[in-house]
């Protein structure tokens, strides 16, 4: 008989696959804005078709050098366009494929010497908006069983209208999930304990002491249930 897979064991071995293309899409991103930097462009944007097994999307990933629509740029900046859709349909009920679209922005002054930190950030970016990609798009294939694919929409909108605090947005199941595997990947890229990421990411958040500890609450109970995510 042959052994059943655990969702462990389901959910690790997908997670490779995704971790190797983010990999290569990271990879494939840097080398063209680095070139387009160099031949003194204003503007370095990267468009592919993702089609493979299992996985089919869209990416844009465009980096602004010094300003963004006139507005001049202080020093790095992650755009707040950046993000995906994995949904098959879009609001008007029209087919869309599934895309990730991301934005970022930096003041040329930062390089060469911020080159690390502006890749360091694409793959943490990449690996989460891939991880929103696997959780909707069925009818591409996209999903992939267990992972949280509820509509949460209107939550959103409550945050955004700040009738909701900010910080609910950090524990919802699906940003939950894919800042786990985007700071993953990106401590994994560093070399680091993945505590080190995230502290690093959650300190830009402005949060205070309460809301951070039950963001951190949250992301560890949803790490031990994931599995394979390092302690933190």
């Amino acid at each position: 008989m042959s052994k059943i897979k655990s969702y462990s064991e389901f959910i690790n071995e997908g997670r490779s696959r995704y971790d190797g293309i983010a990999s290569k899409l990271t990879k494939d991103v840097f080398k063209k804005w680095i070139a387009d930097w160099k031949s003194g462009k204003s503007i370095s944007s990267v468009m592919e078709q993702i089609e493979i097994k299992d996985l089919e999307f869209d990416l844009t990933a465009t980096l602004y050098f010094d300003k963004v629509e006139g507005t001049k740029i202080k020093g790095f900046e992650v755009i707040g366009s950046t993000g995906a859709d994995g949904r098959d349909e879009d609001d008007e009920g029209d087919y869309q494929t599934p895309f990730i679209t991301i934005d970022f922005a930096i003041n040329t002054e930062w390089l060469p010497g911020y080159w690390q930190d502006v890749y360091m950030n694409l793959a943490d970016c990449m690996r989460h908006e891939i991880e929103h990609i696997t959780q909707d798009g069925g009818e591409h294939g996209n999903y992939r069983p267990g992972k949280p694919n509820e509509d949460d929409s209107l939550m959103r909108r409550l945050i955004k209208a700040g009738m909701l605090p900010e910080y609910h947005y950090l524990i919802l199941p699906k940003e939950v999930d894919a800042n786990l595997q985007g700071l993953r990947f990106e401590a994994k890229k560093r070399k680091e304990p993945m505590v080190d990421a995230i502290n690093r990411y959650l300190d830009i958040k402005g949060l205070s002491t309460e809301e951070r500890e039950e963001v951190l609450d949250q992301w560890r109970i949803r790490a031990k249930q994931i599995g394979g995510i390092p302690s933190f």
